[in-house]
C-alpha cells in the first residue's frame, strides 16, 4: 500500500482483485466496448479508478467494466474514505430536447403512477426531493414541478432511477433527444434561460452515499449516469505497465512492485481549477512524475 495524506483527504494506492470490486453503476455500452478494445494491447493504465474501503467503485467504472471482460486479475485502485464530508455525490440530470410538446413527458410519467405537484421556485423542488428521496423533478423555462410515485412502486434507489431509465427511453423511442446535465450546472442562476422552448430538464432522485453502498453490496446496479462523484484530491499520471497484468504473481508480489514503482516516482501538487491533457480539474491534483 502506497499511502498518499494530504490536508483534504487521505489516500492509499494499492493493487485489489478485479473479482473485489462492487460496480454500483451499469455502463454505457459504446463507451464500454470501446474501451475493452483499448485495453486488449495496454502498455499503461494511466490513472488508478477511485474505490472506497468496501471497493465499492466510485469513479472508473467502465475502466473496470473493461479489466473484468478482459479477465484481468488485479487493478490499481486508489481507495479513499467515501463518507468524508469533502467526497461530494452529485447527480446526472437529463436533458430532453425535440419535445413536441411538454405534455409528452408529463404522460410518461403519470402512465407510470406518478403524480405531477407544481412548485413555486426552485428552492421548494430541491427541498421536495430532499424529503423524498425516491421523486424527481421537472425543470421548463422558469417552472418546475414534483414527481411524486406511490410508495410501493419504488422498493429503493435503484428501482427509483430504473423508472427514470423507462420514461428516457420511451422518450427516446418518439425521437426525443437526450443528453447529461451535471446538477451543479442546473443549478446555477443563468441556466433557466439557456432553456429553449423543446427542452425541459428531468431531476433525478436525491439519492445517498449510504444507499449507493449497501445498493451496490447487494449486487443491485444504478442505470448509468446516475451518480457524479466529486473527489477533494484525485491522484494522476501513475502509468503502471500493462505487462503487469498478464504476469502470474501473487496479490502481495505485485502489490510489492507496486509500491517500489510509485517510490521511484516524484509527485507534484496541483491546486483546484487545473487543466491537463485538455480536461479542467475543479479538485486537487497529485501528479506522479520522473
Amino acid at each position: 500500500m502506497f499511502p498518499i495524506e494530504t490536508k483534504k483527504l487521505k489516500m492509499t494506492l494499492e493493487i485489489v482483485p478485479v473479482s473485489s470490486l462492487f460496480s454500483h453503476e451499469a455502463v454505457l455500452e459504446p463507451s464500454a466496448s470501446k474501451l475493452v478494445l483499448e485495453f486488449k494491447n495496454l502498455a499503461s493504465l494511466q490513472n488508478p479508478i477511485i474505490v472506497d474501503e468496501n471497493h465499492v467503485v466510485l469513479d472508473g467504472n467502465h475502466r473496470a467494466y473493461a479489466f473484468k471482460v478482459l479477465k484481468f486479475k488485479y487493478i490499481p485502485v486508489c481507495k479513499i474514505d467515501y463518507f468524508n464530508r469533502r467526497t461530494k455525490l452529485r447527480y446526472w440530470f437529463r436533458l430532453l430536447s425535440n419535445l413536441p410538446q411538454k405534455e409528452l413527458v408529463e404522460r410518461n410519467m403519470t402512465s407510470l403512477g406518478g403524480v405531477l405537484e407544481a412548485q413555486p421556485n426552485r428552492s421548494a423542488l430541491e427541498k421536495a426531493l430532499e424529503e423524498n428521496c425516491f421523486a424527481c423533478g421537472l425543470q421548463s423555462g422558469a417552472g418546475f414541478d414534483l414527481v411524486s410515485f406511490p410508495d410501493n412502486d419504488a422498493c429503493d434507489a435503484v428501482d427509483a432511477y430504473n423508472r427514470i431509465q423507462k420514461i428516457q427511453n420511451r422518450l427516446v423511442d418518439r425521437s426525443v433527444a437526450l443528453s447529461y446535465v451535471p446538477c451543479k450546472a442546473v443549478k446555477e442562476g443563468t441556466f433557466p434561460a439557456q432553456l429553449k422552448s423543446d427542452q425541459m430538464v428531468l431531476w433525478t432522485p436525491r439519492i445517498t452515499k449510504q444507499m449507493v453502498v449497501d445498493c451496490a453490496k447487494l449486487k443491485k446496479v444504478f442505470a448509468p449516469k446516475t451518480t457524479r462523484h466529486v473527489i477533494p484530491v484525485r491522484p494522476l499520471n501513475v502509468n503502471m505497465p500493462g505487462q503487469w497484468f498478464r504476469e502470474n504473481w501473487t496479490l502481495e508480489e505485485i502489490n510489492q512492485h507496486f509500491y517500489t514503482f510509485l517510490e521511484s516516482k516524484r509527485m507534484k501538487r496541483f491546486s483546484p481549477g487545473m487543466v491537463l491533457d485538455g480536461r479542467y480539474y475543479e479538485e486537487e491534483l497529485i501528479v506522479f512524475y520522473r
